[in-house]
This record gives structure tokens, sequence and C-alpha cells, in this order.
């Protein structure tokens, strides 16, 4: 596309170059409005501009909007290369830099590597996934949140049976506390008999 542009531009601007050297300059109607002539303007008498006119006036209209679409391309690109891109640029510059020796240096003397502390660089993934890994990874999704529920089933259960033996020591407590009471009564009702 950038060189489709690059080419577009070079054309509209031969054929601009061509027809302004086409066109006769506006040299005589200047004089004539100077003194001469019917005409109160400095250009002439305004009226319906000819066919080279009208060309130049689109091709200057062309012209711009391609350069501006270039320019336009250009930095649409540079954002788009990325921090990675001038990361390994860098890398390799210091590396370069490294290697050689300094200008300052004295001969025979070795020259410390210069140290740029550099950060790691997250490399997205741009390989899209086959149907096989998408199945996988859905799987071990799957099987985590299995887990996850048995564990809590586990749990679950573990309170509840805690909670049924709780309530069952209740129970047996309160059912030996009314055996002990109706014992009681009956033998006070035993002792008043008699």
């Amino acid at each position: 596309m950038e060189l489709f542009l690059l080419i577009s531009l070079l054309i509209v601007a031969l054929l601009l170059i061509g027809i302004i050297l086409i066109q006769q300059g506006k040299g005589a109607e200047m004089g004539a409005s100077f003194g001469a002539g019917g005409s109160n303007t400095l250009f002439g008498a305004p009226g319906a501009g000819n066919f080279l006119t009208k060309s130049t006036t689109i091709l200057a209209i062309l012209f711009f909007v391609i350069a501006l679409s270039t320019s336009w391309l250009k930095n649409k690109t540079a954002e788009e290369a990325g921090i990675a891109d001038e990361a390994a640029k860098l890398n390799e510059v210091t590396t370069e830099a490294s290697t050689e020796p300094s200008l300052n240096a004295i001969p025979g003397e070795e020259v410390p590597a210069a140290e740029i502390p550099t950060e790691a660089v997250e490399t997205i993934s741009t390989e899209i996934p086959t149907g096989e890994d998408v199945k996988a990874a859905v799987k071990a999704e799957a099987d985590k949140a299995a887990d996850s529920v048995e564990q809590k089933v586990e749990d679950i259960k573990k309170d509840v049976e805690e909670k049924a033996d709780d309530l069952k020591s209740d129970a047996e407590k309160a059912l030996e506390d009314a055996k002990k009471k109706a014992e009681e009564e009956v033998k006070e009702k035993a002792d008043g008999d008699q």
C-alpha cells in the first residue's frame, strides 16, 4: 500500500509540473491592469478557468491528499512496530557498541562492556490455537472445576456429618434427661401411692 501511494505521488507530481509549465504566464494581464485594459482586477478578469487551470487545481489537491495519506500510513506502521522491535534494536546497538573498542582507550587496555539494564519483554503468542489445543484447554479447565466441586462436596459432607453427630449427641442427652425425669416422676408417684 505504501509503495502504491509513493508511486502515485510521484506520477501526480510529474503531471503537476508538466501542466504548470504548459500554462501561459499572467504577466500580460498584470501589466494591462496597471494602466490599460477594462479589468479592475490585478490578475485579469474573473471567469471560468480553462482545462489547464482546473487540472492544476485537481492535481494539487490530489498531491496533498496522497502526501498526507503516506505520512499517516507511516506513522501507523511505526506505532504498530511495537516495543519489542525497539527493544531488539536497542539490544543490537548496545551489543555492537560494547564489542567496539573506545576511541579514548589505551592500546592493550581491556574496555569493560557497557551494562545497560534491560527489562524482559513478554512476547505474545500470535499462533492461532488448533481445535485439539482448545479441547485440551477446555478439558483442563473442566477437570479443575470438577476437582474444585468435589472438594467443596467433601467439605460440605464433613460439615453435615459433624452437625449430625452434634445433633445426635444432643438428642441422646435430651433423651437421657427425659428418661431420668420420667423415672423420677414414676418414683415420686410410687412413693406418693404408698
